[in-house]
């Protein structure tokens, strides 16, 4: 269900390598997903970084995601 309203909210869904704090909510069944720019494969990196305007993207995906009635 989390995933279909960020996908309604313009986002895309991907597999996320790594383990973030929403596999808790998962385990207790609770609908989450991990949202963010960037390119997942730089991540904790040395040459880390990220587009600005993959920001601004990310930035209007989730405000659209807060504001539509799931």
């Amino acid at each position: 269900a989390a995933a279909d309203l960020v996908r309604a909210a313009g986002g895309r869904v991907r597999a996320k390598y790594g383990w973030t704090d929403v596999s808790r909510f998962a385990a207790l069944g609770i609908p989450a997903v991990n949202l963010g720019p960037g390119d997942p494969g730089l991540a904790h990196k040395r040459d880390e970084h990220c587009p600005a305007e993959q920001i601004t993207e990310v930035a209007e995906v989730l405000r659209r995601y807060l504001t539509t009635a799931a």
